[in-house]
């Protein structure tokens, strides 16, 4: 087995997948494979292939082979790792990424455990894990991400804050960031006086072009029941964001709210396709077509759906369901 030759296609499909040419790593790992079949290097990243395309199940017997002959390798922890956190399983993936950084820390995996550790409400441990990585990676952005987002769920306002305005000395031009900074600064204000402090803000310094700020403006302006005025709000966001998941649901919601059927259908379509696990925008979508008598376009959804989502397992059972309803 040539190490050299292993080597060189490893940092091709790395290379390959940092692109986004998931078809061409595919084909190039198939190759490998093909002459190194006991590979744990190639497993691994092809595993991480199949996981990035969401195909959870190939990679998890891709990791399987590998943990039969290198349990313990680095590559092989990586991957298993990060398809762990991708599965919802943040508990796995928090113990797999903490022996990583125990091993050899690194900025990524650092924060990857932190997030790990927000996901399951760990938000003491994440903010913990976070300043000790921040001590030896010091300004590096994802670990700032997840300590300002631990700070935040424990209610430390100001602490979130400090870090918030930390990450954007380090990354000006995070707008998701800014968003979340003007959200704490904002949060003890009405609603009206959120909205209204929002749209001020966004007239100045460019920042009518950052679709998270008016997207916050929305939903203060939703919790203020100006409706019409948050739907206005979200467009203009979407127009910024095409295609976000977030700002598609709430579109979607606030019509429904407003008795705008046909656009919260599309809206809510939308938003479905792009996110098809996020159970809220799911069932107001299905109450929708439930009520329209057209439950069969629900389970055409559901079949685009998996073919763009193929990850997202629970589909299969919601589908029989849906059909059985629809007469199918």
């Amino acid at each position: 087995m040539s190490s050299a030759e292993i080597r060189r296609r490893v940092s091709l499909l790395r290379q390959l997948l940092r692109s986004g040419a998931l078809d061409k790593a595919a084909g190039e790992a198939e190759d490998a494979m093909a002459l190194y079949p006991d590979s744990v290097e190639l497993l691994a990243v092809y595993a991480d292939i199949h996981r990035r395309a969401e195909k959870l199940d190939e990679a998890k017997a891709l990791l399987e082979r590998a943990r039969a002959i290198e349990p313990m390798h680095p590559a092989v922890l990586a991957s298993s790792a990060d398809l762990a956190y991708d599965r919802g399983r943040y508990e796995d993936a928090a113990a797999l990424y903490l022996e990583l950084v125990d091993r050899r820390p690194s900025s990524y995996h650092y924060s990857r455990l932190v997030a790990a550790k927000n996901r399951i409400g760990a938000h003491e441990e994440a903010a913990a894990i976070a300043r000790r990585a921040l001590e030896r990676f010091p300004g590096d952005p994802w670990n700032l991400r997840g300590l300002a987002t631990a700070e935040s769920k424990l209610g430390r306002r100001e602490e979130a804050v400090a870090v918030y305005e930390e990450l954007l000395s380090v990354e000006p031009n995070d707008r998701f960031a800014y968003k979340e900074l003007m959200r704490l600064k904002t949060e003890e204000s009405s609603p009206e006086e959120a909205a209204s402090a929002l749209k001020g803000l966004m007239r100045s310094g460019g920042r009518s072009r950052n679709p998270h700020l008016k997207t916050l403006a929305a939903d203060r302006l939703r919790k203020a029941g100006k409706l019409e005025d948050a739907v206005s709000e979200y467009e203009d966001a979407l127009a910024l964001e095409p295609g976000s998941p977030y700002i598609l649901a709430q579109l979607g919601f606030t019509q429904k709210k407003l008795g705008r059927d046909q656009d919260a259908l599309e809206s809510l379509s939308k938003a479905f396709l792009a996110k098809p696990s996020d159970p809220y925008v799911r069932k107001s979508l299905e109450s929708l077509l439930k009520k329209r008598f057209e439950l069969a376009r629900f389970v055409e959804l559901i079949d685009e759906a998996l073919t763009l989502h193929p990850s997202v397992k629970a589909l299969h059972g919601i589908r029989k369901r849906v059909a059985r309803l629809a007469g199918l």
